[in-house]
């Protein structure tokens, strides 16, 4: 170089060549985290979708589901009577509902929440905590339901049953009732977290 006009010119050159290729790393980093919210929103929402259906076929049958157990402590009833059980099958069915996180656990992995307006992050994290609360006493019920069904053999012969196989099998119905009970209200309260969800409703 061999003047000053020469320098700062090169100078000028090198500090707009760095800016430019500064803007275009930033292009491409805004670009990436745009795809990685957009298919993380996606996938969420087809999620929500998803188990939306699932809850709401399990919440059809727990009428169904009641009515049963309302026949089991009926014939219990008979024979507490001593009366001649007139039914060839007693027991129930539970129709389970398979709820699944993985989209929203691989957003917290892949770090698209931390690229998401918090109000739309506040929103997945509500309808997914009351989806885990439900879970869990939709646990519980399939539980509560299967510790009925161990005295259900004793209608196969009911002349040796004890009384208090009787009233523990009672006593164990009665609880299932309860607990489809609470459970059905927890999942028409997330039935509607879904479909808040998937209108784009506010919480």
């Amino acid at each position: 170089m061999h003047s000053l006009r020469e320098m700062v010119t090169h100078l000028v050159l090198v500090t707009l060549g760095v800016l430019i290729a500064l803007s275009f790393e930033g292009i491409g980093t805004w670009r990436e985290h745009r795809a990685l919210v957009r298919e993380a929103r996606a996938n969420i929402l087809s999620e929500i979708r998803d188990n939306q259906r699932e809850l709401a076929n399990r919440l059809n049958n727990v009428e169904t589901e009641q009515k049963e157990l309302d026949s089991i402590l009926e014939a219990l009833q008979t024979i507490v009577d001593r009366k001649k059980l007139n039914v060839s099958h007693v027991g129930t069915n539970m129709t389970t509902a398979e709820l699944r996180d993985a989209s929203h656990s691989t957003a917290q992995v892949t770090g698209a929440f931390a690229l998401m307006e918090y109000d739309e992050v506040k929103k997945y994290a509500a309808v997914y905590s009351r989806q885990a609360m439900y879970q869990r006493l939709h646990d519980d019920t399939f539980q509560n339901l299967s510790r009925a069904l161990g005295f259900v053999a004793i209608f196969a012969a009911p002349e040796k049953a004890s009384m208090r196989e009787m009233e523990d099998l009672r006593t164990q119905v009665r609880i299932t009732q309860a607990a489809l009970l609470v459970e059905q209200q927890i999942g028409q309260a997330l039935l509607h977290e879904y479909e808040r969800v998937l209108n784009g409703k506010e919480p």
